[in-house]
């Protein structure tokens, strides 16, 4: 089961112990940055991940490799919605389910490009405009991507998130 509440209490969590390991007193908006920047390098690799998963026809090794970036790829989002205090954005009710589990997954490698462009573009806007909207599309979008462009399993997922400490 895909339990959003969860997955947020871990990368609270995780972040948190991150920064007392390595004993790094910033600020929060510096903290926030370094979330952004983490963010943006993890959606990147998914996007290297997920093309070479598309041009090896899905392989389990590179499918593998896929949960991990899109795990990584949540991870960092959650932490920048509650860093920004925008964590009722991110919990979903069961017709916001309903609209992303009835999506029409892309097929075209243009359609994942763009999904992944908007995704950036609506995290970026976001973060220099303070605008939630923004943030709440992006979060959509990238639920979308994960578990039904790529029908990335939920319960692996959630087992992928438990062992992130390695995956940092």
């Amino acid at each position: 089961m895909f339990n959003i509440t969860k997955l947020l209490q871990t990368s609270i969590n995780l972040d948190n112990q991150m920064f007392e390991q390595r004993d790094l007193l910033i600020g929060p908006s510096a903290h926030l940055q370094h979330a952004m920047i983490n963010l943006d390098q993890a959606l990147s690799n998914l996007y290297q991940v997920s093309d070479n998963q598309y041009e090896l026809h899905f392989g389990e090794k590179i499918r593998f490799d896929q949960t991990q970036a899109y795990t990584l790829t949540l991870h960092w989002c959650l932490v920048i919605s509650a860093r920004l205090k925008w964590t009722h954005l991110v919990v979903l009710d069961a017709k916001q389910w309903q609209k992303i589990q009835a999506a029409k997954p892309a097929t075209k490698m243009a359609d994942f490009d763009k999904e992944f462009l908007a995704i950036k573009n609506l995290l970026l806007q976001s973060y220099y405009t303070h605008r939630q909207a923004d943030f709440k599309h992006a979060w959509h979008l990238l639920l979308k991507l994960g578990l039904v462009d790529y029908q990335l399993d939920p319960s692996v997922i959630m087992e992928t998130q438990a062992k992130l400490n390695d995956l940092i």
